[in-house]
């Protein structure tokens, strides 16, 4: 790829097209002659926004696009194919940096000030956006508020909150949402890692099937197993919450919050009469009646209210093991009220 030597992307590979973007791609190819010079691709991890910018940044190379698509076959997708298309630049996190530096930035600025070669306009990936340090992004500010003509910039980030709002003002924002449970457990059951147990992935994964994936790689049947055993040790007065939390820590806060999300919702599908197929986690199905009914549903229903309150801060300056420390205190308190 040219022009571009701090890359950590890698425009080579063709990504899998995911079909709960149906509708952005549908949305996008009304307007595909008529995009602004700037797109923010925003929404929750495990989405597949990185994914799009890709397969859309081919498709603006391409030389004969059908409803939004790059054919595969021109001169323009082969360079794009194997990762030398000339017009076609790319900025990320460099071996184990935490920051986009301005640096990076400023070598697309030289970049975009040179004419397309041999397509119609030049386009930057940047992902993920948020990990621009104030330098790289005030940087950034003057491609946006000056853009170089026949540019095309796309920033995808899951964090949109940590880019200046004066970035975020000059890009025209693209939105991706969670797809419905059906269309991502269909996607899962094609999956041969996640196949088997689709919904309870999906659950814990909080609704991202390509979050869902991962975890399914990573062997969380048997982390949600240590999860449970923990949780038992705190109602039983065997744990304490500051080692508990130490642990989950090292597991994940995002997923270990998730499993205990889908956990407490299925003890309160339960005391709404849910037969034990409807359950998301067969621990639960798995548990005595008494053992199940021993919270009463309208403190399971804050302790919900706890956890997500906790979940939205997860990558926030707020410490993550504290977080925990917390959530799990106050399932103890809720263990003793019973």
């Amino acid at each position: 790829m040219a022009g571009d030597r701090n890359t950590a992307l890698n425009f080579s590979v063709a990504p899998e097209r995911y079909p709960w973007h149906g509708a952005l791609w549908s949305a996008l190819s009304r307007q595909f002659d008529q995009l602004p010079h700037a797109l923010l691709l925003q929404g929750r991890p495990g989405l597949g926004k990185h994914a799009f910018a890709v397969q859309l940044a081919q498709a603006l190379l391409c030389e004969q696009p059908r409803a939004g698509v790059a054919c595969g076959k021109c001169h323009g997708c082969h360079l794009f194919s194997v990762g030398t298309h000339p017009d076609l630049s790319g900025v990320g996190l460099v071996d184990d940096a935490k920051s986009i530096t301005v640096d990076q930035i400023r070598a697309l600025g030289d970049f975009l000030s040179l004419r397309p070669h041999t397509a119609t306009r030049k386009v930057v990936i940047i992902s993920p956006a948020d990990a621009m340090n104030i330098n790289a992004a005030n940087s950034l500010l003057k491609l946006l508020e000056e853009p170089p003509l026949g540019s095309m910039l796309l920033l995808v980030t899951s964090h949109p909150a940590r880019l200046p709002a004066t970035i975020r003002s000059r890009c025209a924002r693209l939105l991706f949402r969670l797809p419905t449970p059906s269309v991502g457990q269909a996607w899962l059951q094609t999956r041969p890692e996640t196949r088997n147990q689709p919904a309870q992935l999906l659950d814990l994964a909080g609704g991202a099937p390509l979050l869902a994936e991962i975890l399914a790689h990573e062997e969380f049947p048997q982390m949600r197993a240590k999860l449970l055993q923990d949780l038992a040790g705190l109602s039983q007065g065997r744990e304490h919450p500051v080692t508990c939390a130490a642990r989950w820590k090292s597991l994940g806060t995002a997923r270990a919050l998730g499993w205990l999300h889908g956990f407490v919702s299925d003890q309160i599908r339960i005391r709404m009469g849910a037969p034990a197929s409807a359950l998301l986690n067969p621990e639960v199905a798995a548990r005595g009646a008494q053992e199940n009914n021993k919270y009463k549903i309208n403190e399971l229903y804050g302790f919900i209210d706890v956890i997500l309150e906790n979940y939205r801060q997860i990558n926030s300056p707020l410490d993550e093991l504290l977080m925990l420390e917390d959530v799990l205190i106050r399932w103890v308190r809720l263990s003793r009220l019973q």
